[in-house]
């Protein structure tokens, strides 16, 4: 019965003759995210490492390094076409991670100066893969091909941070946490092959294959000064970042207290990033494609900030270990596979130089900007004034009861937008 229901699901969502670039998208994002996903238990260990108090500091440095990287990397798509600069970028880190990997082996796997530079590594190497890729991906499909495949091909990124996660947490204890870095760059280097097999397909697409991206952080500025809705939009990002963050310094203080050991903190994130991965699957492939068809896009986007007032009093209720490793789990694959796909849904109806332009400045100065802001200036503070961690959720509630009415305007602006526009290929709900 099951199976009959994922033949016809398949059938209705795919088309003949889409299912060859569908599954190379879908393994090179399983690829791509299995690489990431055991990147990032190290990077939340190494975050340890360097001190929970020192995470603002952290996300700050993250943000002036993809500031200073903007300029190359706007300078590397404008010259390349987009069959050629996406495997450079990729070699790019490949060889930024063999570095590393050769620098803890050189000056020591304990280095806490190592910890800090391969913890703001991480933080920039997963946006920009994932930028790109997602870029890519619209490139390769129309408006409406992505409302039908994409998120498929979504649930192709939750598997591999399954994977990742299984693949880290099996083997950390036997091949040690730096070893690991090894094995993420074999699955990078794989996506590069990936990138080839698929980019034949990108001559097909709506958009010139050779037209380099566009957008820099300053254009998306502008665009954003112009619109309501993109303005809301970059709060919807930043109240999703603060509470993020919140839960993100709960995670390590608890995680610091209970787990002494590198490899062993190294698992529990691991085991961690399991958790959230398989929630995360099943809000992309099966809750989130039913709340599209059954409610507005503005309900939709309201579930989530909901669903974090509810956790963050839970925990103020209840601070122990397990309300708190219970809760990331939820914050995190609520994110990606509750508020994740209709975001994205957005930017497909929207024009080309929001979805590049915008895009871009949302997902760089708008998105670290944000970790800088909700870590140095959020808690720390909080931290500062109360040792209280149940301080934090507290306020952390107002701000989710602030962000529902945020998300809800989004979907209202949004619904106005495209009514106004007449798109009819926007999920159906809208």
């Amino acid at each position: 019965m099951l199976l009959s229901k994922l033949k016809n699901y398949f059938k209705n969502q795919v088309h003949s003759g889409e299912w060859p670039v569908l599954i190379w998208s879908y393994f090179y994002f399983v690829f791509l995210l299995t690489g990431y996903f055991i990147l990032r238990p190290i990077r939340e260990e190494m975050g340890v490492t360097a001190g929970t108090e020192n995470y603002g500091w952290l996300f700050l440095t993250t943000f002036v390094v993809m500031l200073l990287l903007q300029p190359f990397y706007g300078k590397v798509v404008s010259r390349y076409a987009r069959k050629q600069f996406i495997p450079i970028v990729y070699g790019f880190f490949g060889l930024l991670i063999l570095l590393i990997w050769l620098a803890f082996h050189w000056i020591g796997k304990d280095s806490v100066a190592l910890a800090r530079v391969f913890f703001v590594f991480v933080s920039v190497y997963n946006l920009f893969i994932v930028s790109i890729f997602w870029s890519f991906m619209a490139d390769v499909y129309s408006k409406e091909q992505g409302t039908r495949l994409f998120g498929v091909i979504a649930a192709g990124g939750s598997t591999g941070g399954i994977i990742g996660g299984l693949i880290t947490s099996q083997l950390v204890f036997m091949v040690g946490t730096i070893n690991l870095l090894l094995i993420s760059l074999f699955f990078l280097l794989i996506c590069i092959y990936a990138v080839l097999r698929i980019r034949g397909y990108a001559g097909e697409s709506e958009v010139n294959p050779k037209a380099p991206l566009g957008g820099t952080p300053m254009e998306g500025f502008k665009l954003m000064l112009e619109s309501r809705l993109l303005q809301q939009i970059a709060l919807l990002v930043i109240f999703s970042v603060t509470i993020g963050s919140i839960f993100y310094y709960l995670q390590g203080e608890y995680v610091k207290q209970y787990f002494p050991g590198r490899d062993e903190r190294t698992h529990v994130f691991a085991n961690i990033n399991i958790a959230t991965n398989v929630l995360t699957l099943f809000f992309q492939l099966i809750l989130t494609p039913f709340l599209l068809q059954k409610f507005k896009i503005n309900q939709i986007l309201a579930i989530f900030p909901l669903l974090m007032v509810m956790a963050l009093t839970f925990f103020s209720l209840m601070p122990e270990l397990s309300v708190v490793l219970l809760a990331i789990i939820l914050q995190r694959s609520g994110a990606y596979g509750i508020m994740k796909p209709p975001t994205d849904w957005l930017f497909t109806g929207l024009s080309d130089a929001i979805k590049y332009k915008f895009k871009n400045f949302l997902d760089t100065v708008v998105y670290r900007g944000g970790d800088v802001f909700a870590q140095l200036v959020v808690v720390r503070t909080l931290v500062i004034f109360s040792k209280d961690l149940r301080v934090l959720s507290l306020v952390g509630v107002l701000l989710s009861v602030v962000w529902v009415w945020n998300a809800v305007t989004v979907g209202r602006l949004a619904i106005k937008k495209f009514n106004e526009s007449h798109i009819k290929d926007y999920p159906v709900s809208a």
